[in-house]
């Protein structure tokens, strides 16, 4: 049996996880103070000199001007005035009436309380791959402009202006940090969001590849691939790498290195538990404390819908180690360790701080709720409660970030008494499905090597334990197919979590060894003396 003792480095790492997430962080960005309205001003174009002369004068930063894959002046003008925004894909243009006035100029004013920035050319909607140049001047801006948006120093969502402009409105402003060289930065800041952009698929191709090859070749270090992989691009962004060949070198040799390494360190399953925990763990942290880290990297978001957080790459290839880290939580510390791993992963998947992926919670509480029916025998029955026990832990947790001011991802899934549930699950056909078909040539192949490496993977399975992740993680990515709106990556980073969990095979627990949470003690049998058969002497 395992010892109780054996419960307390998961519980202390989960611990003081949580610790770290209640705690405040340091608020280093400075706030405005509340004053007479700034004055805006779209410039057809900021030069190199205007821009070091307002970094000398004011606050500086890279502007993203609208939300999707495409914008244009007309809607960026549109969201710009009213603090508001629509993604491009259901028409790019907010309702309601402008809240600030934004005066065009040809040249620089010369004003001193005022926001000037850049915004798309006009004509039809293009890529809405490109930053503009932004700066607030007066009232004690100086530096890199802050964004509570976008959580990245230097980078500014067309949103931040209007609540800015207006003062009075401290959760949803822009503040500032001091910077000795902020131009400098911003130029760093924009090669490497640039860069890592241009990657996305490159470095899910890459990883799957590196996975697929590693569950062919029979190599147990397969396991700690993801882990590895998910450490990588977390120094990459800590580096703000914006090399390409440095990154794509990094991703594939880097992942295989650190995985061979993992799988010396990481023989024993607590060890292997530690890991998934500690690694999931991390990027919660990180993401509190340092978001801009997990934001500025290969397998991070966009920034032209989701700026810092969990994005659908993340999601996706965090399933391999909350899946497996749960199925491995179970078998040393039974129901309670399940729960506790489940939990944790739901806590990181929802928290507000972290970035409030209401896909990723809704996948994950599928894919927990069918791994613990099939741990435990439940059946549909136990699926369902499990289900319905994860919805309330995912909705407490979105209650808690809703009574907050400030962004928040699903501010509007859940306003208007449930209208806006009913419009976000509407609007599934525009943001997930259209898209899909739109780009067929990739996702139909991706979608063929994944189901093709997914039954592979079941028939060769030696071990329940295998099939038993594996179906939990086939409910998450039809459940994320559905419901999340970038199927190419989430079928990419799929590729790259079965090749992980084809590998995973924990020998069957000893009967000694099993949980006895449910088993009732069996009481001992009483000796009964057998009388000799052999003649008295």
């Amino acid at each position: 049996m395992v010892r109780p003792v054996r419960a307390l480095p998961l519980l202390a790492l989960l611990a003081a996880v949580a610790v770290a997430l209640a705690a405040p962080g340091v608020a280093s960005a400075r706030q405005q103070p509340v004053g007479a309205p700034f004055q805006v001003v779209v410039l057809d174009r900021i030069s190199d000199s205007t821009f070091a002369w307002l970094a000398e004068h004011g606050a500086v930063g890279l502007l993203r001007p609208g939300y999707g894959p495409t914008t244009n002046r007309r809607r960026a003008l549109a969201e710009l005035v009213r603090g508001a925004e629509v993604n491009a894909r259901l028409g790019g243009v907010p309702k309601g009436k402008p809240l600030i006035d934004a005066r065009k100029a040809s040249v620089f004013p010369n004003c001193h309380m005022c926001i000037v920035l850049q915004l798309p050319p006009r004509g039809g909607p293009t890529a809405n791959d490109r930053l503009y140049r932004i700066a607030v001047i007066g009232r004690g801006f100086h530096g890199l402009l802050t964004s509570p948006t976008t959580q990245i120093p230097g980078l500014v969502s067309i949103v931040d202006i209007a609540p800015t402009a207006l003062t009075g409105h401290p959760a949803t402003t822009l503040r500032w940090t001091p910077s000795a060289h902020a131009v400098d930065k911003l130029s760093g800041l924009g090669k490497a969001i640039g860069a890592n952009n241009r990657l996305k698929f490159a470095a899910l191709f890459i990883l799957a590849g590196v996975l697929l090859a590693l569950a062919l070749l029979g190599m147990r270090a397969a396991v700690t691939a993801v882990p590895a992989a998910l450490l990588v691009n977390l120094l990459l962004g800590v580096g703000q790498v914006s090399n390409e060949v440095l990154l794509c070198a990094a991703l594939s040799a880097g992942t295989v290195l650190v995985a061979l390494a993992l799988e010396r360190f990481c023989r024993g399953e607590a060890a292997l538990l530690a890991l998934y925990g500690g690694v999931v763990a991390l990027y919660a942290i990180v993401m509190v404390r340092r978001p801009e880290w997990q934001a500025v990297n290969p397998f991070g978001p966009t920034q032209n819908s989701r700026f810092w957080g969990i994005g659908n790459q993340v999601e996706t290839l965090l399933l391999a180690p909350l899946l497996a880290g749960a199925f491995l939580a179970r078998r040393h510390f039974g129901v309670f360790g399940f729960a506790l791993f489940g939990v944790f992963g739901l806590v990181v998947m929802t928290d507000n701080r972290i970035g409030a992926d209401g896909g990723g919670a809704i996948v994950l509480g599928f894919a927990l709720a069918a791994l613990g029916a099939r741990l435990f025998r439940l059946g549909w029955k136990g699926f369902l409660g499990l289900l319905a026990s994860a919805a309330l832990a995912v909705l407490w947790i979105v209650s808690q970030g809703l009574s907050e001011a400030g962004p928040n991802h699903l501010r509007s899934a859940f306003s208007d008494h449930g209208t806006g549930l009913l419009s976000s699950l509407g609007s599934r056909v525009q943001l997930s499905y259209l898209p899909a078909l739109h780009a067929w040539e990739m996702v139909v192949p991706l979608l063929v090597v994944l189901a093709v490496s997914f039954g592979i993977a079941w028939r060769a399975a030696r071990q329940p334990s295998t099939r038993d992740v594996l179906l939990a993680f086939g409910v998450a990515i039809v459940t994320s197919l559905l419901i999340n709106d970038s199927a190419a990556y989430e079928l990419a980073g799929g590729i790259a979590v079965v090749g992980a969990l084809s590998r995973f095979a924990p020998a069957p627990a000893p009967a000694r060894a099993r949980s006895r949470i449910f088993a009732r003690a069996k009481p001992e049998p009483e000796l009964v003396p057998v009388p000799s058969e052999s003649p008295p002497g």
